[in-house]
């Protein structure tokens, strides 16, 4: 469930204190790269960890990559956007509520990116409109779950990754990295 009210105050306060200024102007590729980088790094350590003749199994990391290939990819697209979060402490929290905030609540880029990838499927355009939306929520929804599940497998005792954990964590980097390069690219 994204929180919409407390993201819209976060980064409204943030803007107060001057905390989103402009970013480098090659900081967009910069994170893209970083974001491909740990895409890539993901895939290969859960190949290492589902080989059955392999004993590394190390599916917490899959979770870890996967999530910072998201958090990347978020950053190269706020950067995207002109905005960088400028803080010491929280920057992942930030992140999440910025992509709300920016990409959700003020104007529905992603929604609108949806509609455009889509709109030759869909007869109605209530019907788009209902997709384009769900997709948006989907793909936040996404990027917070990875930043929840990073921070229990790494963090809390007792919880061990499980290959199907991992393979989600995946599969959802990859589908979040693509939209994000097809936004991006598509501006």
């Amino acid at each position: 469930m994204l929180v919409e009210k407390e993201s819209q105050s976060l980064i409204k306060q943030l803007i107060n204190d001057g905390k989103i200024i402009k970013p480098e102007s090659e900081r967009q590729e910069y994170f893209l790269g970083k974001s491909i980088e740990s895409l890539d790094v993901a895939r290969r350590i859960y190949s290492i960890s589902a080989d059955k003749n392999d004993n590394l199994k190390s599916f917490m990391w899959v979770i870890t990559a996967s999530y910072y290939s998201m958090f990347f990819a978020a950053t190269a697209l706020l950067a995207h956007y002109n905005k960088k979060i400028n803080v010491d402490a929280g920057i992942h929290k930030a992140t999440y509520h910025a992509l709300v905030y920016y990409f959700h609540v003020l104007d529905k880029k992603l929604q609108k990116h949806f509609i455009e990838s889509y709109k030759d499927n869909y007869d109605s355009a209530e019907e788009l409109l209902q997709t384009s939306e769900k997709k948006a929520l989907e793909l936040l929804e996404d990027f917070k779950h990875e930043q929840d599940k990073r921070k229990i497998f790494t963090y809390e005792m007792g919880k061990v990754a499980e290959e199907y954990k991992a393979k989600t964590s995946l599969q959802r980097a990859e589908k979040f990295y693509e939209e994000v390069r097809m936004i991006i690219q598509s501006k």
